[in-house]
């Protein structure tokens, strides 16, 4: 009696030794579809970062380039400064132009009340008599 539990005993232990390999086998296979997409996430996401990398590469050509052009400027505008300082130091300044204004006033003769001559001699004479 004891050869018939032998084989049943055998026949229980192989069904559980397949069973565990067959869930050992369900589990490597999970793993793996688990790695692959892994992969092929990281794949992604490493392609995705080379282009973004490439993108910022040509933006930041574009920012030098930009930047050089924005010195170039600026250093125009300074020079046109310097220019226009020289020019101005040249031209007069306001007192200088009030200046000549009261001179222009002084020898406008639309304003000023000018004599000639005849006029001032006569007047001279008038005087000269009158005192005498």
């Amino acid at each position: 009696m004891a050869e018939p539990r032998r084989p049943a005993n055998l026949r229980v232990v192989i069904n559980e030794i397949v069973r565990r390999l067959n869930e050992d086998a369900r589990r490597i296979r999970d793993m793996e579809l688990r790695m692959d997409r892994l992969d092929s996430t990281l794949s992604t996401m490493e392609e995705t970062l080379i282009g973004q990398l490439n993108d910022l590469k040509i933006d930041l050509g574009k920012v030098g380039s930009k930047l050089d052009s924005l010195i170039e400027r600026l250093n125009q505008l300074e020079n046109e400064i310097v220019r226009i300082n020289k020019e101005l130091s040249k031209a007069a300044t306001k007192a200088e132009l009030k200046n000549i204004e009261t001179y222009v006033e002084i020898l406008n003769p639309i304003t000023s009340k000018f004599v000639t001559r005849e006029e001032l001699e006569r007047i001279l004479e008038e005087r000269i008599k009158r005192k005498v």
